[in-house]
């Protein structure tokens, strides 16, 4: 018995001493911190700005989450690829990322903006137009921020840097209490623009003096990365689909209050991915660098997270119908309906956990497009029962959307990493 327990003691202690526990424990307990800061900032949004106006202010930044994606092309995966496998060569990818960054967002400013105020043409232009900045400008060069950290194999860095931009949107928050009523959405657009800016400035500015400064190029527009990354971006974009045009929908097919209510109790299943995400960033570049070896590589890191992630899945379907009978508690009468979305949506972590390990063993070892097909045709069967279920159900229909292509998305990139291991197999015999 001591042996065992000896032995037990030894496995334990060397698996705290690999860098990828370090880089795990480092992200999960600044995404913890994270989320913490997450509840306090949307209970007092959710307080303050009410179910109408919060309903509008998810519904217009649920539309830049989908156009999110493409701003950049997927330079900063392509940043992670090409840096996680060669360290030298940062600096211009780096340049090449931000000016990426700027051109697509001048270009989404142009030309998809006067189509969103149109469509969302009960929500004043100056408000969407300041998510729209607040989005693509801010939250996007925060995000690159994050990824050149990680791509330099710097994920402590990345993890406590990240927290910048979470406390900046709590201390723009806290101002909310004291905006008048009447104008409150339109002071709150303004705030959240500005807390989204400054800390993109400052993770900027710790990238250029920790990581290494950016060699801007005139000729950065390579047709055949802009071909890889537009893969990455259509894939990330699919996945927004999935988790955010339910929301945008809610405002155009039901009302803002239905918006509201879904987006209420999607806010308390959005924390639970956090250390999900939190894994996945620490896993992320370590899947690239085994993918050399093709999915056999992959499949390898993958199944050593896949324990973990069923049992962490399976707890927060628990947690997440235990704790719905509070939810109106803490956000008031107004959001008594939203418990019940966690108790439906409950399994969407399990869900996610399954289609994460599949997706990024497919990406790893250069199925990127075959991870986008899928992705793009579980977002088209979202969107479209939304539309027909939306009118008839409200929120409800939204539940049922999800759901569906979640299980969908889930079978499929399984499926698809199947028949490719079986092909590369029958390749090397």
């Amino acid at each position: 018995m001591k042996q065992v327990i000896s032995k037990v003691r030894s496995k334990i202690r060397d698996l705290t001493q690999t860098a990828f526990f370090k880089d795990s424990f480092w992200m999960l307990i600044t995404r913890a911190l994270s989320m913490v800061i997450q509840v306090a900032y949307f209970i007092i949004l959710a307080r303050y700005l009410g179910s109408e106006y919060y309903g509008i202010f998810e519904g217009s930044k649920a539309i830049w989450a989908i156009i999110f994606p493409f701003v950049g092309m997927g330079a900063s995966d392509l940043l992670v690829q090409d840096v996680s496998r060669e360290n030298r060569v940062f600096s211009q990818r780096w340049g090449d990322a931000l000016s990426l960054v700027l051109l697509s967002a001048g270009v989404v400013a142009l030309a998809i903006f006067p189509v969103v105020a149109f469509f969302f043409s009960s929500v004043p232009p100056l408000f969407i137009f300041l998510t729209l900045v607040a989005d693509l400008v801010g939250l996007k060069l925060c995000g690159f921020s994050e990824r050149a950290f990680i791509a330099s194999h710097r994920i402590k860095e990345a993890a406590q840097y990240g927290m910048i931009y979470t406390v900046s949107k709590l201390v723009g928050v806290m101002f909310l209490p004291i905006i008048p009523g009447d104008d409150r959405l339109m002071i709150w657009g303004f705030v959240y623009c500005l807390s989204s800016l400054v800390p993109a400035f400052i993770l900027l500015y710790l990238v250029h003096r920790k990581v290494g400064k950016p060699i801007f190029r005139f000729n950065f527009l390579d047709l055949n990365k802009l071909s890889q990354g537009f893969f990455f971006s259509l894939s990330e974009s699919a996945s927004s689909v999935n988790a955010q045009m339910d929301r945008a929908m809610l405002v155009g097919l039901s009302s803002p209050v239905a918006a509201g209510i879904y987006s209420a109790g999607y806010r308390f299943i959005d924390m639970g991915y956090l250390p999900i995400i939190a894994v996945q960033g620490a896993s992320y570049p370590r899947f690239f660098k085994a993918g050399e070896g093709g999915l056999r590589g992959t499949l390898t890191l993958a199944k050593k997270l896949l324990l973990p992630g069923i049992l962490y899945g399976l707890a927060t379907i628990i947690i997440l119908v235990l704790f719905s009978p509070f939810v109106s508690q803490i956000l008031g009468p107004e959001f008594e309906q939203s418990s019940l979305v966690l108790v439906w949506l409950a399994p969407v972590h399990l869900l996610f956990i399954l289609q994460f390990l599949a997706a990024d063993s497919l990406t790893g070892a250069g199925y990127q497009r075959a991870r986008s097909f899928i992705q793009v045709s579980a977002a088209v069967i979202n969107i479209s029962l939304n539309f027909y279920l939306i009118p008839i159900y409200s929120w409800q229909g939204a539940i049922w959307a999800t759901l569906f292509s979640e299980v969908f998305k889930s079978v499929l990139l399984w499926m698809i990493v199947w028949f490719s291991y079986q092909k590369e197999r029958q390749a090397q015999t």
